[in-house]
This record gives C-alpha cells, structure tokens and sequence, in this order.
C-alpha cells in the first residue's frame, strides 16, 4: 500500500514539475547579427529600413554638393557626392540602429495592446448587434416560410375541394410529403 501511494506521489509530483516553467528561463531565439528576437524581428527590419530611408534622405539634403572644377565630368561630381553623405550616414546609420533597437519592443507591446483592445470592443459591442440581426433574419425567415407553407396548403386544401365538388378523385399528396418509393 505505501509502495502504492509513493508512486503515486511520485507520478503527481512529476507531472506537476512538468506543467511548471523551468527554474532558469530559456532563452529566446534571436535573428542574425542584430540579436533581435524572432517575435520581433519583422518590426525591427521594417522600422530600421524606414529610420534608415528617412536618415539617408535628411543626410543626402544636408550634405553639400562637392565644389570640383567644372570641367570634370557628372558622375565624378556625383560620385564624390554620394561618397560624402555614405560617409556622414555612417555614424547616423549606428545611431539609428540603435534606436531600432530600443523602439521595438515597446512599439509591438503597444500593437498587442491595441489588438487586444480592438478585439474587446468588437466582442463587446460588434457581436451583438451582429447576432442580434441575424436573429431578426432568422425570425423573418420563419413568418416567410409560414406564410409560404399556408399558402401552399390553401391552395392544396382549395383544389380538393373543387375536385370533390365536382366528383373527380384528387390523389395530389398533400405540401410537404414525402414521395414513397413507389412513385
């Protein structure tokens, strides 16, 4: 009996251990270079692509055009261009992923909570007025289908009257029956 029961414990007692978390807590996998992990990997790479484009573009708008001799060609003037504001966008480029960085998780616990909010209120206030309605479609389908079922059997109900009036057999199967199999 108390080898019983100890196994019993035993079987409790790891089961419970497995529904628990572990002691040390796992860590999460993590994208690239960036150590971003996979949950939020999609918002980063999009918002760094974003800071980014806005970065290079204030960049490109600040950075002075390169004063060559006029008599050098476009693309060594706009060679020497774009050299200079990737050279400025260097430092920028860092401090934008970084920021990234930072930005990210907030901004998607802000989208869970907003998704969560928007869920809550639809449940709450959408759903309904949408069972609702379709409750009132239901019922009107019922009055349709009566009204449509007493007129069928008016109609039956009329025509058996004037066959039996004028002494002719009526063998019409009344609204709604099922044809034997010998039909």
């Amino acid at each position: 009996m108390d080898r019983e029961r100890e196994s019993l414990w035993a079987r409790l007692r790891r089961g419970l251990v497995r529904l628990l978390p572990p002691a040390t807590p796992q860590p999460e996998t993590r994208e690239s270079v960036w150590s971003v992990s996979q949950r939020d990997a999609t918002t980063f790479f999009r918002l760094l692509s974003l800071l980014w484009l806005v970065g290079l573009a204030y960049v490109a708008y600040r950075a002075p055009y390169p004063a060559t001799a006029d008599s050098a060609p476009f693309w060594t003037r706009a060679g020497d261009y774009i050299i200079g504001v990737l050279a400025e966008f260097g430092l920028v480029a860092v401090g934008i992923a970084i920021i990234a960085l930072l930005i990210t998780r907030p901004l998607n616990l802000i989208g869970e909570l907003l998704m969560s909010l928007y869920q809550a209120m639809v449940n709450r206030y959408v759903t309904p007025v949408i069972e609702r309605h379709r409750e009132e479609g239901r019922e009107e389908g019922r009055v349709e289908g009566r009204e449509e079922r007493d007129v069928q059997w008016q109609g039956w109900l009329q025509r058996r009257a004037d066959a039996e009036s004028k002494g002719q057999p009526f063998d019409e199967p009344p609204p709604g029956a099922v044809p034997s199999d010998s039909e």
